[in-house]
């Protein structure tokens, strides 16, 4: 948003253009500014990659944390090959699948039969070499949540050691049976340590799992690289609240209006994670998998993807450059909402480096509405001074829709769907 004098600039029209320019450095300047007690150099823009999660042989998606080598491998080479790579995507990261027992001294161990050196370093060398990064799943407490293998308790160092010795690239940290007589921010500041490159040698990025308990937007600048804000995301658009976080629910419905709020908490060191991407998974129309990929981007998200993206004709979302721009905008300032009507219909923005702004009109009914309306230019926070004109861009259409003056009138969005727009003031 800074704009320098220059010689040519004259007369009061270009003091109040500076002045405009100056107040809205002001406004985000303490967004712009991590605090992170982590201080390991990494997420300056949000991770991007894949995760196990849903990429699997169980008969219900999602609910068999399964993984092998041998998919690994197969899934690093399809990102490697398939444009994902060119894009920004390059994390591989196991989830709660790869643990085995611990040695006689303690140290972790890969499942051998799934595994067959018993570690991860053989993987890591081999995603390293497709030019990727590569990162895993514990947690927090002495058992992890799905496989009930071993957890990092009492482990915290000798783990985190293990992990650069296998020279992950990120480590993941969940909730489940976490020791009763300590607060989140507590234990993840005791892992934080751990991790730190003075006690293991390699810097990690670090990304905390607690599911949104005990507020972790307040405090995880101060210990992580990013932190869950919520429960698990499920590929469903909406669901009633879930026992993991009480009030919150687990469709991208619900996890969209739960993120209202909280892009003052985030930016370059450390990210509001608002979960995995669901895209292409079964129960996800098109419209849902597109609104997701829209809002993730404009959230300044970490942008993970759990579904098995050896096949892409169903995901042609995840490969949207234009989208993925703002997700990566060196601004790094995550959007936030302007208003809600009545009618279901939402309108959020997020401020670009280039003096533009990505916008999303949604409409949030569940079922069959559609709505209609105008964006005002100026109800747009930061929209400069004396600027009645936009040139308006459709990042899902990938076309320029022209120049309009005063604001932008649109029509009939679908229930779920959005529109993703790109503003540039003249």
């Amino acid at each position: 948003f800074h704009q320098k004098p220059g010689a040519n600039m004259k007369g009061s029209s270009a003091k109040s253009e500076l002045f405009q320019s100056l107040l809205i450095i002001i406004s985000v300047a303490t967004i712009l500014i991590p605090v992170s007690g982590l201080d390991n150099g990494l997420g300056i823009t949000p991770q991007m990659g894949w995760n196990t999660w849903c990429t699997n042989k169980g008969w219900i998606p999602c609910m068999d944390d399964y993984c092998s080598e041998k998919e690994i491998k197969d899934v690093a080479h399809s990102m490697a090959t398939n444009g994902m790579k060119e894009l920004g995507y390059n994390y591989i990261i196991l989830d709660d699948c790869w643990a085995g027992n611990r040695t006689a001294d303690g140290e972790i161990t890969a499942e051998l039969d799934r595994f067959p050196s018993g570690t991860l370093k053989p993987l890591a060398d081999y995603v390293h070499s497709l030019g990727l990064l590569i990162g895993l799943y514990t947690d927090i407490g002495p058992k992890t949540c799905k496989g009930n293998r071993p957890g990092s308790w009492e482990h915290f160092d000798q783990d985190a050691k293990t992990y650069a010795k296998w020279t992950m690239d990120y480590v993941k940290v969940d909730w489940c049976s976490h020791p009763r007589d300590h607060s989140a921010i507590e234990l993840y500041s005791m892992f934080r340590d751990s991790l730190r490159k003075n006690n293991t040698g390699r810097d990690m990025f670090y990304s905390i799992c607690n599911w949104g308990i005990e507020n972790p937007w307040e405090w995880g600048m101060e210990v992580s690289n990013s932190w869950r804000v919520g429960p698990d995301h499920l590929p469903l658009w909406w669901t009633p609240e879930t026992n993991q976080d009480q009030g919150q629910g687990q469709g991208t419905a619900n996890i969209i209006q739960h993120m209202a709020g909280l892009s003052k908490y985030a930016g370059p060191g450390g990210w509001n994670d608002p979960d995995f991407l669901m895209t292409g998974e079964f129960w996800m129309l098109e419209v849902d998998s597109r609104t997701e990929f829209g809002f993730w981007c404009l959230f300044a998200a970490p942008l993970i993807v759990a579904t098995d993206i050896r096949y892409m004709n169903n995901k042609q979302e995840l490969l949207n450059a234009e989208a993925i721009a703002v997700n990566q905008d060196k601004l790094g300032i995550p959007g936030e909402r302007i208003y809600k009507h009545s009618d279901g219909s939402e309108v959020w923005y997020k401020p670009l480096h280039n003096k533009s702004f990505a916008i999303i009109i949604y409409n949030s009914n569940l079922f069959f509405s559609h709505v209609s309306g105008t964006l005002a230019f100026n109800d747009i926070p930061g929209w400069p001074a004396g600027k009645k004109s936009a040139t308006i861009r459709d990042l899902w259409e990938h076309k320029t829709l022209g120049t309009f003056a005063d604001g932008y009138s649109y029509d009939r969005i679908e229930a779920h769907g959005t529109l993703f727009l790109k503003l540039t003031p003249q």
